[in-house]
C-alpha cells in the first residue's frame, strides 16, 4: 500500500516542480563550454596526435558500424570513441584521415552521400557544411572519394577497395561502407583534390615503403568494433603494400588520460544528473518496491536530461548486493535490506560512475553500520591518495593501499579476518580494484601515476555472500580460518556495502566531483527521512 501510494505520486508529479528548492534537487543546464569550446577542443585534439605521429604518418579512422538486434532492427548508434574524440561527428559510414605531412590537407572526413530513400527511413544523415560546423574540419569529402585518395596514396591497395556502388545506394544501414575504405556513393563529387600534388609527401614515403599508417588495431582478439580494421590491415599485409601497420590505441590512451577543462565540465554535468537521478531513487526505493522501479528513476531522469545511461543499471537489494555486477533488477525490496544502487548517466557520450549503498527501511542495523563506516572510512584513506604522483594500485601510498590498510584494521577488529596483516584474507571480502579511469567510457584510459585533469574513482566495497565460506580453497588454511570467523560471519553475512564517488585530480588536494550525493552514514540517514517526508507533500520535480 506504501509503495502504491508512492506511485500514485510520482504519476501527478511528472511535470512539477519542487517548491521546496532545499530538498529536490534539479541538474543545471550543460555547461556553456559544451558547445562554444568544442571545435577548439577537437582542433587541439587533433593538433596534438599529429604532433604525436609526425610527418611520415596518416592515421585512419572509421566511424563505428550500426549493429543490429533481431534481424531487423538497429540498436541506438553510438558512436566509436576514438573517432568521436577527433570530429564530436555521430554519423555512421564516416571515416577521418590525418595526414600531418599533406602540402595542404592535413586533416579531411569522408561522410557518406545524402541518400532521401535511405534517410526516409532512418533519418536525417550529416551534410558536409555540418560536418565542417561540428568539428571544424574543413575538408569534408564524399564517402566514394576515399578510394581514390588510399589508392593514390598505396597504389597496390587498388584491389581491396571495391568501386562505388552503382546508383548512390548505401550499402548497409546508414550508409556504411561493406569494405573499410569502400564506397557507397556513386554520385560524382563536385570537386575531388589533387592527391598526388596535395599529399605527395605522404606519397613519396609510400613509395619509399616509409609510410607509417596508424589504425586502431587492438590486441584483444575478440574486440568485435574493430574488425574491419583487422581484416582490413591483414589484406594490406597480404599484398605487400609496403606501409608499416602500427596500432593507436596507445596514442589516444595518452591523450584521453588527462581531461581538457571541457571535458571535465561535460563530466560534472554527466555526474549532476546522475545526482538528480539519485534522489529519486532514494525516495522510492520502499520496502515492497521492486528493484527494476528503482532502475526506471534512473534511466527516466537520465533521459529527460538528454543523457543515457553510462553501463547497464546495477540495484541490488537484500543478497543481491553482494554481486559486483547484479543486472537482474527483478527483486522487491524488503524492510531491513540494504540496496546497492551502482547508476550514472552518461551526456555527450561522457559517463560518471557513482555508487551509494542506502538502508530501504531508513536506518541502518547495527551490523550494517559496522560494514559501511568501515568502507566509508576506507574510501577517506583513499581519498587522501588521490594526489599527482601516487597511483591508484600498488604500495602502502596508492589508493587501494591505503583503503586495503584501512580494511585490514578493521575487519580484523571486526573479527571477519584473523591476520590484520593478511592481504589475501581481506581480499575475501574486498575482491575488485578500487579506481580507474572515467570518460569516454566508463573505464577510460588511466596512468600507473596520477596527474592533475585524471578524472578518476574511488569505490571501495565489502561483499559478504551468505555462500562465501562455503566457497573457499579447500585448504588446511582456509578451513582453520572459516571455522574462526563463522560465529561472527554469521551476523554479516548477507551484507553488500560499496560506495563509489568521482574525483578529479589537481595539483593540490583532490575535488570529489560527486560530493553532492551524501555518502557519510549520518547524512545518508537524514536524506533518506527528508526526501520521504517530503515526498508526502512535496511532488518531485
Amino acid at each position: 500500500m506504501q509503495f502504491a501510494k508512492l506511485l500514485c505520486s510520482l504519476t501527478l508529479a511528472v511535470a512539477a516542480f519542487a517548491a521546496d528548492a532545499g530538498i529536490w534537487k534539479v541538474a543545471p543546464p550543460p555547461p556553456a563550454s559544451w558547445q562554444r569550446d568544442r571545435v577548439a577542443d577537437l582542433s587541439a585534439r587533433r593538433k596534438a596526435l599529429m604532433d604525436q605521429i609526425g610527418d611520415r604518418s596518416v592515421l585512419i579512422l572509421y566511424a563505428a558500424e550500426p549493429r543490429n538486434y533481431a534481424g531487423d532492427v538497429d540498436w541506438p548508434f553510438r558512436q566509436e570513441n576514438d573517432f568521436f574524440y577527433l570530429t564530436g561527428l555521430t554519423q555512421p559510414g564516416a571515416i577521418l584521415v590525418l595526414a600531418p605531412g599533406a602540402e595542404k590537407i592535413r586533416e579531411m572526413v569522408f561522410i557518406p552521400h545524402s541518400n532521401p530513400s535511405r534517410e526516409s527511413w532512418t533519418g536525417h544523415m550529416i551534410t558536409a557544411a555540418e560536418a565542417r560546423e561540428t568539428s571544424g574540419i574543413q575538408d569534408v569529402l564524399e564517402a566514394g572519394q576515399f578510394r581514390g585518395f588510399f589508392t593514390a596514396l598505396i597504389p597496390r591497395s587498388r584491389a581491396l577497395i571495391p568501386a562505388p556502388a552503382e546508383g548512390g545506394v548505401p550499402s548497409g544501414p546508414g550508409g556504411v561502407p561493406s569494405v573499410p575504405g569502400g564506397g557507397t556513393d556513386a554520385t560524382p563529387p563536385t570537386s575531388t583534390p589533387d592527391w598526388t600534388t596535395g599529399f605527395a609527401k605522404p606519397i613519396a614515403y609510400s613509395a619509399k615503403q616509409e609510410l607509417q599508417l596508424y589504425m586502431i588495431l587492438p590486441a584483444r582478439p575478440n574486440a568485435v568494433e574493430y574488425r574491419r580494421e583487422q581484416e582490413f590491415a591483414g589484406k594490406l599485409a597480404s599484398v605487400g603494400a609496403g606501409v608499416n601497420i602500427l596500432d593507436a590505441t596507445t596514442l589516444f590512451d595518452n591523450l584521453r588520460r588527462v581531461k581538457s577543462q571541457r571535458e571535465i565540465e561535460i563530466l560534472q554535468h554527466a555526474v549532476d544528473i546522475t545526482a538528480e537521478a539519485f534522489q529519486r531513487a532514494t525516495a522510492a526505493a520502499l520496502p515492497g518496491a521492486p528493484e527494476y522501479e528503482i532502475q526506471a528513476q534512473f534511466e527516466f531522469t537520465f533521459l529527460r536530461r538528454n543523457g543515457h545511461w553510462g553501463y547497464p543499471c546495477i540495484v541490488g537489494s537484500g543478497n543481491n548486493a553482494t554481486t559486483l555486477h547484479y543486472q537482474s533488477n527483478k527483486d522487491s525490496m524488503k524492510a531491513g535490506d540494504l540496496l546497492l544502487m551502482d547508476d550514472a548517466a552518461e551526456f555527450d557520450q561522457y559517463s560518471a560512475d557513482v555508487t551509494r549503498t542506502i538502508p530501504v527501511s531508513g536506518k541502518f542495523t547495527k551490523e550494517q553500520a559496522d560494514i559501511y563506516r568501515l568502507v566509508w572510512e576506507a574510501q577517506q584513506a583513499g581519498f587522501a591518495m588521490a594526489k599527482p604522483g601516487h597511483a591508484a594500485s600498488g604500495g602502502p601510498d596508492s589508493i587501494q593501499g591505503a583503503a586495503g590498510e584501512v580494511f585490514k584494521q578493521g575487519l580484523f577488529k571486526l573479527g571477519l579476518i584473523t591476520d590484520p596483516k593478511s592481504d589475501a584474507q581481506m581480499r575475501i571480502w574486498f575482491n575488485h580494484g578500487i579506481s580507474h579511469g572515467i570518460g569516454l567510457n566508463v573505464h577510460d584510459p588511466g596512468g600507473r601515476e596520477l596527474q592533475p585533469g585524471m578524472v578518476i574513482t574511488v569505490e571501495p566495497g565489502l561483499y559478504f555472500r551468505p555462500d562465501a565460506l562455503q566457497n573457499l580453497p579447500k585448504t588446511p588454511e582456509m578451513e582453520q580460518f572459516a571455522e574462526a570467523i563463522r560465529p561472527v560471519f554469521e551476523k554479516y553475512k548477507g551484507i553488500g556495502v560499496r560506495i563509489e564517488d568521482d574525483v578529479l585530480i589537481t595539483a593540490g588536494d583532490p575535488k570529489i566531483i560527486s560530493a553532492a550525493i551524501p555518502s557519510k552514514l549520518e547524512e545518508v540517514e537524514a536524506g533518506i527521512a527528508k526526501l520521504r517526508q517530503a515526498i508526502k507533500t512535496t511532488p518531485m520535480p
